[in-house]
């Protein structure tokens, strides 16, 4: 993997997400969808699913099953994209998410 990729993926990190929250848990799917609405307000072209999910276990964030799903553990979208990306998909926060829910 380039390292070039690591920063944009820190930073999509920092800047949408609250992490190390242990009841927390993302579905992988929907942290990409919001990962690719950032990329789009960046203007920059998105990685591909797993060049991004390989970015996400190189800053450390494994993803694990949990019920029907591939999960992030421990992290808790925030701010703006999350909420573009429910409405842009029309898509109510699965078993294992907690979008409905900001730190703030």
């Amino acid at each position: 993997m380039a390292q070039d990729i690591l920063p944009e993926i820190h930073r999509f990190l920092a800047e949408c997400t609250v992490g190390d929250l242990d009841d927390e848990a993302t579905p992988v799917a929907d942290l990409y969808g919001m990962y690719m609405i950032w990329s789009e307000r960046q203007g920059t072209q998105p990685l591909s699913m797993q060049v991004f999910s390989a970015a996400v276990r190189g800053e450390g964030i494994e993803a694990e099953r949990r019920r029907s799903e591939q999960v992030y553990t421990g992290l808790l979208p925030t701010g703006a994209i999350p909420i573009q990306y429910i409405l842009e998909t029309d898509k109510a926060p699965g078993p294992n998410s907690t979008l409905d829910t900001f730190p703030g």
